[in-house]
């Protein structure tokens, strides 16, 4: 990936949350929005050896939510909703690339739409809905909980 990263200008994307325990990510400014991108190996795999979906929906939430955090700068953001359609498999070892773009921001939400490439071919489609979370908002415990 690294010659791919210094030609295309892919720049590696720290991440030392849930979604950077994938791998090594990579991100690039996109013709109408951002562009995220994760090189596959076989531990992204399901029992069916093909790059398990969770990964692209998880790809697909983090290009959601840069988007959604360059619209409402300094906002906690939350997802509210998102569908996601896949049209392909993705065989591992494949350089997955999230497109994403902004349908529409307001003031509390976003809604943004992204799609999932392997080189040319679409392998997946997102449309999300993500929300700015209301400051001083906390965790509610459940019941049961100590």
């Amino acid at each position: 990936m690294t010659d791919m990263a210094e030609s295309d200008g892919w720049v590696p994307m720290p991440d030392d949350t849930y979604v950077g325990a994938l791998g090594a990510l990579f991100k690039r400014p996109g013709d109408e929005g951002t562009e995220i991108g994760l090189s596959t190996t076989e531990r992204h795999c399901n029992l069916s050896g093909n790059v398990h979906g969770g990964v692209l929906m998880t790809l697909f939430d983090r290009c959601a939510g840069l988007l959604a955090h360059a619209a409402m700068p300094g906002s906690p953001i939350a997802t509210a909703s998102m569908t996601v359609n896949f049209t392909r498999s993705v065989k591992p070892g494949a350089f997955i690339r999230i497109s994403g773009r902004l349908r529409k921001a307001g003031h509390t939400a976003v809604f943004a739409d992204c799609d999932a490439w392997v080189g040319d071919r679409l392998v997946g489609t997102a449309s999300g809905l993500l929300m700015r979370v209301q400051d001083g908002a906390h965790r509610r415990s459940f019941i049961g909980e100590a």
